[in-house]
C-alpha cells in the first residue's frame, strides 16, 4: 500500500525543493489543490512557494542528502569567523586551504547529484552554487538557509570574509586612506602618525603632568585598537586574495572546459562534414549504378530486339526453304 503524500507545510516544503526545477511548479499546484478544501491556508501557503533556481536546487539537493558535508561547511565557517575575530593569521590560512577543498567537494557532489536527476549543470549555475557556499561559509545565516534546504536562488556572499567595518560603523577615519597622510584640513591623527614618531611619543609620555599622562593612555589605548583593525584588514585582505585566486583558478578550469567542448564540438563536426562527404559521393555513386543499370536495361531491350528480329529472319528462312524443297520435290514427281 502506498503512503500517503505528507500534510504539514514543513514535509511539503521538503519534498518539493528537492524536485527538479522543471517539475517544481507543477507539484506545488497539485500539493496545493489536494490540500484546499481540508485547509485552506496550507494550501495558500504551499501556492506562496517559489520555484528554484537550478544552482539553488543543487544546493538543496546537497542539504537533504549529504548532511555531513553541509555540516562540515558551517563548522569550518564557523572556524574561519573565529580565525579571523582573533586574527589568527596562520589558523585562517590553513583553514583557508580547508574551505577551498571543502567547496570543490562540495560542488563536484552537486554536479554528480543534477547529472544523475537529468539536469546537469552549467557553467553559470555552478558558478552560483559556488557562490552560496562561500557564502554559507561567511554568514551564520546563509548557512541556515543552506542547511534548511529550501533555497530559491543563490545566495551572494560578502565583499570578503570579515570585512573591515565601514567608517560608519567602527566611527574611525576609513583605513582605506593613506595611512601615512592625515586629511588635508590639518595635522594627522595620532594613529596615522610614523611608527616611530608613536613610539617616541608613548616613551615621553611617562614624564608628562597627570593629565598628559591620560591624554597619553587615552592615545596609547586608540593607537592599539587602530593597530588591531588594520591587522584584521590586513587579513580580510589576505582573504580576499585567496578567493579572488580561487575565483580566477576556477574561471581557468572553466575556459579549458569550454576550450575543450569548442574543440569536441569541432570533431563532431569535422565527422559531420565527412559523413555528409560520404553521403554525397555514395549518392553520386548510387546515380552511377542507375544510370549504368538503365543503360543495361537499354541493351537488353535492345538485343532482345535483335534477338527477335533475327528469330523471325530465322524462321521466314526456314519456311523459305521449306517451300522451295517442296517445289523441287514436286518437279521431280513431274
Amino acid at each position: 500500500m502506498a503512503s500517503k503524500p505528507p500534510t504539514d507545510f514543513e514535509a511539503i516544503a521538503d519534498a518539493l525543493y528537492v524536485l527538479a526545477p522543471t517539475a517544481f511548479t507543477a507539484a506545488r499546484n497539485e500539493r496545493a489543490d489536494e490540500v484546499k478544501k481540508s485547509d485552506p491556508q496550507l494550501a495558500k501557503a504551499i501556492r506562496a512557494l517559489h520555484r528554484p533556481t537550478l544552482a539553488a536546487w543543487a544546493a538543496n539537493l546537497l542539504a537533504h542528502r549529504h548532511h555531513d558535508l553541509v555540516r562540515q561547511l558551517m563548522d569550518l565557517g564557523q572556524a574561519l569567523r573565529e580565525a579571523q575575530e582573533h586574527l589568527a593569521g596562520e589558523q585562517l590560512r590553513g583553514l583557508a586551504d580547508q574551505r577551498r577543498l571543502l567547496i570543490r567537494a562540495l560542488t563536484e557532489q552537486a554536479r554528480r547529484d543534477a547529472a544523475a536527476a537529468g539536469h546537469p549543470l552549467a557553467s553559470d549555475a555552478v558558478a552560483d552554487l559556488d557562490r552560496t557556499l562561500s557564502a554559507a561559509l561567511a554568514d551564520p545565516d546563509a548557512a541556515r538557509s543552506l542547511a534548511e534546504g529550501r533555497l530559491t536562488a543563490a545566495l551572494e556572499p560578502p565583499l570578503w570574509p570579515g570585512a573591515a567595518p565601514s567608517r560608519t560603523e567602527a566611527g574611525q577615519p576609513d583605513l582605506s586612506t593613506d595611512v601615512g597622510a592625515g586629511p588635508d584640513t590639518g595635522t594627522p591623527p595620532a594613529r596615522r602618525r610614523p611608527a616611530a614618531e608613536r613610539r617616541s611619543h608613548r616613551a615621553s609620555a611617562t614624564d608628562a603632568p597627570p593629565g598628559d599622562r591620560q591624554d597619553a593612555a587615552a592615545q596609547a589605548r586608540a593607537e592599539r585598537e587602530w593597530e588591531r583593525k588594520r591587522e584584521k584588514a590586513r587579513i580580510a585582505v589576505a582573504a580576499a586574495e585567496q578567493a579572488e585566486r580561487e575565483a580566477a583558478d576556477r574561471a581557468a578550469e572553466a575556459e579549458r572546459e569550454l576550450r575543450s567542448a569548442r574543440a569536441f564540438r569541432q570533431r563532431a563536426q569535422d565527422e559531420v562534414d565527412r559523413a555528409e562527404a560520404a553521403l554525397v559521393q555514395a549518392r553520386e555513386r548510387d546515380d552511377r549504378a542507375r544510370d549504368a543499370l538503365a543503360r543495361a536495361d537499354a541493351l537488353v531491350r535492345d538485343t532482345e530486339t535483335a534477338s527477335d528480329f533475327a528469330r523471325g529472319r530465322v524462321a521466314r528462312a526456314r519456311e523459305a526453304a521449306r517451300e522451295a524443297a517442296e517445289r523441287l520435290r514436286r518437279l521431280e514427281n513431274d
